[in-house]
């Protein structure tokens, strides 16, 4: 969705600054009613995906043709008559043309790589809660401030093949992926539906509660945090990577909220499958060992050596220009979400295996 979302604001740039050179003898100039409406598409946009760098570069864009269209908007409003627009607006118009070409050609070349959840038979739900670590979470309502999000991957039962079906029923886990800030779910979604198309049914959160800061700053909302860690990564990795001891902190709040909410929703006496990558790793660890009756295993996607973009989740197909920024390129073929969930069902048997096994001794005894 938010690719569409910043291509419909490039081309509605271009259609607004093209107007400039067909408009001629007209009571009213109405197309040029798209710049205020592209300004307020652009903001929406970094609402709900928050900062990067094609969202930044239709909302200044966006600006600057507002406020050049400034005094036609005010004209229109008046219903003023338009004889034609003035040499100085068309050279603008041409320089806000091209950057909105360029904009809209890089766009397009850096689509994400993205898959239909109802075509490949999976099912996708979000539920928000609203609420802080120190009060506690309830689920949210339409106009409330939401503070975090649970995204529940699954099989479409009904459109399942019945080996999916086995799958899915024969899992007995609830299967936790606790991604790193870096990426959030938004870009691990490659592989959890990846897993789902599998017949494996997994869960994610990413949390924004005040009490539960990141970064300690205005950085800490949830339209600025990921591009603000994505550039301390990589401006100093050495300096980002020494605080796991206190990521593991504030991923050990997220558990300790999350778990019983889970096994709420899945059944008590269910084990926990959790995954995590990097950020989450020290967490999971100290989860799993001071809950060894809950925790059945603990699967680190840091540690599969064929992972080349560790804590960024699935950049080759949600993040081209990121990857190839850190030297990946986009991936069509999603080779990096099949090896993820290659290593989850190895994960999985290994888990089955071991409790069968156990389940044995104590028939034994």
């Amino acid at each position: 969705m938010k690719f569409y979302g910043e291509l419909l604001v490039f081309v509605l740039l271009f259609i607004t600054n093209l107007r400039v050179f067909f408009v001629h003898h007209v009571r009213r100039d109405p197309l040029v009613v798209l710049a205020p409406f592209t300004f307020i598409i652009a903001i929406f946009q970094i609402f709900a995906w928050g900062i990067d760098a094609f969202t930044v570069l239709g909302l200044f864009i966006a600006l600057f043709v507002l406020l050049s269209n400034f005094h036609a908007i005010f004209r229109y409003i008046e219903r003023l008559y338009v004889d034609h627009y003035s040499a100085l607006m068309k050279v603008w118009a041409v320089f806000t043309l091209m950057i909105s070409a360029v904009a809209l050609t890089a766009t397009v070349y850096f689509s994400p790589v993205e898959q239909n959840s109802r075509k490949i038979g999976i099912v996708e739900k979000i539920t928000h809660y609203k609420g802080s670590f120190r009060s506690g979470f309830e689920e949210a309502g339409p106009f409330s401030k939401k503070t975090m999000s649970l995204y529940e991957y699954g099989p479409n039962v009904l459109n399942a093949s019945e080996t999916d079906k086995v799958t899915a029923e024969s899992q007995n886990l609830i299967i936790l992926l606790t991604p790193d800030k870096r990426g959030d779910t938004e870009h691990y979604k490659p592989y959890l539906q990846e897993l789902a198309a599998r017949g494996i049914t997994i869960c994610s959160a990413d949390f924004f509660a005040e009490d539960g800061p990141w970064l300690h700053s205005f950085a800490d909302h949830r339209i600025l945090r990921r591009l603000v860690m994505v550039i301390q990564s990589s401006l100093n990795r050495q300096a980002f990577e020494a605080q796991k001891e206190y990521y593991s902190y504030n991923v050990s709040q997220e558990y300790e909220v999350l778990i019983p909410i889970l096994k709420a929703r899945y059944g008590e006496d269910k084990k926990l499958l959790l995954i995590s990558d990097f950020m989450a790793d020290i967490a999971a660890d100290d989860f799993a060992k001071k809950n060894p009756e809950l925790v059945a295993g603990v699967l680190k996607l840091s540690s599969i050596q064929d992972y080349k973009t560790t804590g960024y989740g699935c950049i080759e197909q949600t993040d081209p220009l990121l990857a190839l920024s850190l030297g990946f390129s986009r991936d069509a073929s999603r080779t990096t979400p099949k090896l993820l969930a290659d290593k989850t069902e190895e994960m999985l048997k290994q888990v089955q295996h071991d409790n069968a096994e156990g389940e044995t001794d104590n028939d034994i005894e």
